[in-house]
């Protein structure tokens, strides 16, 4: 009986422990998804192959830090922005592209747009 006993406790725990370990959800990973899905039409990565590496938010959620890695890290480095909320629930910003392209005579500002859909 004491077998028995302990392994529906350990089962209960485990259940427990495992349940409270569940991703957030709610406002913050909708916030996040959305992010993810505008980011991966900017060009950064519809036109030069970078992937997303990093998405943080600051504590009062106004700013996002974007960062971009690309697999070639020898000639295209990490691409950063920092994205600022606007009053309209944008976010925008703009990074000077970090690698040279052939046929121009200077590196462009890329500017960035995530629109989040406030109600």
């Amino acid at each position: 009986m004491k077998p028995l006993t302990t392994a529906a406790l350990l089962f209960i725990f485990l259940a427990t422990f495992i349940g409270c370990v569940s991703p957030p959800r709610g406002a913050e990973s909708s916030r996040e998804n959305e992010f993810h899905r505008q980011l991966a039409d900017t060009l950064p990565m519809r036109d030069y192959g970078y992937m997303l590496d990093v998405l943080r938010f600051s504590p009062d959620s106004k700013k996002a830090w974007v960062v971009f890695t690309h697999p070639d890290t020898k000639t295209r480095p990490d691409w950063e922005f920092v994205l600022t909320e606007d009053e309209f629930g944008r976010y925008r910003g703009a990074s000077i592209q970090p690698f040279y392209t052939p046929g121009t005579a200077n590196t462009p500002q890329i500017q960035i747009t995530v629109a989040l859909h406030t109600q």
